[in-house]
Order: structure tokens, then C-alpha cells, then sequence
């Protein structure tokens, strides 16, 4: 597949599933829906936070800026570190839903697949500019 096209799909995954987080979140946030488990409410508001941050990103990433790598890395690390968080809580306490450590896993990988499609993307250019000798 084209290495534009896998980085617009990849970028456009980032902006989709970050709006779906914020749309969701912020109902549970305002009182609009009350899901059937329990409610962390830090993890809520980073949730909302961090769709904002992925939108951003996935901007970044479809309009090809250098900095979209170093986004694309701090939100997977981000998520990453949170899921080994509440993935403790959660076989510590119960105080976290599995629904919620099924959702930031789901959020580790999906990230994780867009930084592969940038990393990827990016070597490629770096390795075509370096056979054909431009700087």
C-alpha cells in the first residue's frame, strides 16, 4: 500500500476514535449516560483530555509534521503507563471496571498501530532520500 495513503488512514483512525472518546466521555462526564459500571473519574477526564491530544495528533500526522512521531510516542506511552495504572487498581481493589481496562487496552493498541504505520512511513522516506543522495 502506499506509504501516503497508510499514514492518511493512520491519521484519520487517530482524529475518529479520539472524537468517539471525547463524544462518549464527556456524556458520562455531564450526566447524559450513566454506564452500567464503575465510574473513575480521573480516568474520565484524561480520557477526554487525551481525545483532544489525538485529534491534535492525527492533524499532525495527516498534515506530515515532524513533530507528529514524538505526539504519536507521548500518547501511547501516556496510554500505556495509565493501563499498567488501572490494571493494578484493578486486581488490587476492583476500584476500576474491567470495562475500563478493556477500553485503555483497546486505546494502547490502537495508538501503538499508528505510531508502527508512522514510524514505518517515516523510515521509508528517510531511506529513499538516502539512496538518492539528497540531504
Amino acid at each position: 500500500m502506499n506509504k501516503i495513503i497508510s499514514k492518511k488512514i493512520a491519521a484519520s483512525i487517530a482524529v475518529i476514535f479520539s472524537l468517539l472518546t471525547i463524544v462518549e466521555g464527556s456524556q458520562v462526564l455531564l450526566g447524559m449516560t450513566q454506564p452500567a459500571y464503575i465510574v473513575l473519574t480521573p480516568l474520565l477526564i484524561y480520557n477526554v483530555f487525551m481525545g483532544f491530544v489525538g485529534i491534535m495528533t492525527g492533524v499532525a500526522l495527516w498534515m506530515n509534521h515532524k513533530k507528529a512521531v514524538i505526539l504519536i510516542k507521548i500518547v501511547a506511552g501516556a496510554h500505556f503507563v495509565v493501563l499498567l495504572t488501572i490494571g493494578v487498581i484493578y486486581l488490587a481493589t476492583v476500584a476500576v471496571a474491567i470495562q475500563s481496562v478493556q477500553a485503555m487496552s483497546l486505546r494502547v493498541v490502537i495508538w501503538l498501530i499508528i505510531a508502527l504505520v508512522a514510524w514505518r512511513t517515516n523510515n521509508a522516506n528517510k531511506s529513499k532520500y538516502k539512496t538518492t543522495g539528497i540531504v
